[in-house]
């Protein structure tokens, strides 16, 4: 009988442990699909990220070798001149690229490039304002024709302004607010350009001058001007700056240049980065005077 009953104890202790075993098991099972899972998202989170990097270090300098395309473009039309299908003299012409144009290059189909640039000499200095008068009368007729308050120019003409140090065209805003400054902020710049380009300055930086609507849109369809001769000699600019005095408009007035400002978009998958540069051409290549990525 004892025997019997120690056989049936057994026989429970063992259907017990095989209840344990297979709860377990179970446990184990679940810990290693929950490790799996986590191992598989941790993956595709890292794989993600590092494609991602890739896209945006792809994206960032792609647009870097936007302003590179730009700056051997112009370099090029210096050390080629007259171009052979058109007769013009690129040294004179194809200043200004306002519109976004598409750097032809084969990176893939996940990939764009688009560039333009702006001539800084078809604008007017504003760095040294505080000391030149002729500077100060072309700045003063600007704002005026924009409305823009005289005190404006008296904060930057004071001799405290600090004007003479901006190496930003946004440090205008100490100066004037948004909406002054969305209306001249392209005919301004902060490069060291002395003379005004009569083929890529626009009619309200040709009006600062002091030359009339009706002689700007003369102006606009003699482009381009390749003789400073023919400058002076132009109708309505020899004498439009200031009457009173022996200052020709014309000795403010060039026919070329070789400082430009330079943008540069590149998208890559989801990311776009941008470059903006100033940038110096000669017939060897070019310098940057001034870079800023984002």
């Amino acid at each position: 009988m004892r025997s019997e009953e120690n056989s049936r104890k057994s026989a429970a202790l063992i259907y017990n442990d095989h209840g344990v075993a297979l709860i377990i098991v179970l446990l184990v099972t679940a810990l290693l699909i929950a490790l799996i899972f986590e191992f598989a998202y941790g993956t595709r989170v890292s794989l993600r990220a590092a494609v991602n990097f890739r896209d945006r270090q792809r994206a960032y300098y792609l647009a870097r070798s936007g302003v590179n395309f730009v700056g051997r473009y112009l370099s090029g039309n210096l050390q080629q001149g007259i171009d052979p299908v058109t007769g013009k003299n690129l040294k004179y012409d194809r200043l200004e690229q306002r519109e976004p144009y598409p750097v032809p290059f084969i990176p893939g189909n996940d990939a764009e490039l688009t560039v333009k640039w702006e001539d800084e000499a078809g604008k007017i200095k504003i760095t040294d304002v505080q000391t030149n008068p002729y500077r100060q009368i072309m700045l003063n007729t600007l704002f005026e024709n924009k409305s823009i308050d005289r005190t404006v120019l008296d904060k930057m003409t004071n001799i405290n302004s600090g004007i003479n140090k901006l190496g930003f065209l946004t440090g205008l805003h100490q100066y004037m607010n948004d909406t002054d400054y969305r209306a001249v902020n392209n005919f301004v710049t902060t490069s060291q350009v002395d003379r005004i380009d009569i083929n890529t300055a626009s009619p309200e930086v040709l009006q600062s001058l002091g030359i009339s609507s009706s002689t700007v849109e003369l102006i606009k369809e003699a482009r381009p001007f390749t003789d400073h001769a023919r400058v002076s000699e132009f109708a309505g600019i020899s004498n439009a700056f200031l009457p009173t005095t022996t200052l020709r408009t014309a000795n403010y007035l060039t026919e070329t240049s070789d400082v430009f400002k330079v943008y540069s978009f590149a998208k890559v998958g989801g990311y776009t980065e941008q470059v903006e540069a100033v940038i110096t051409r000669s017939a060897s290549g070019y310098t940057v005077n001034y870079w800023r990525a984002w």
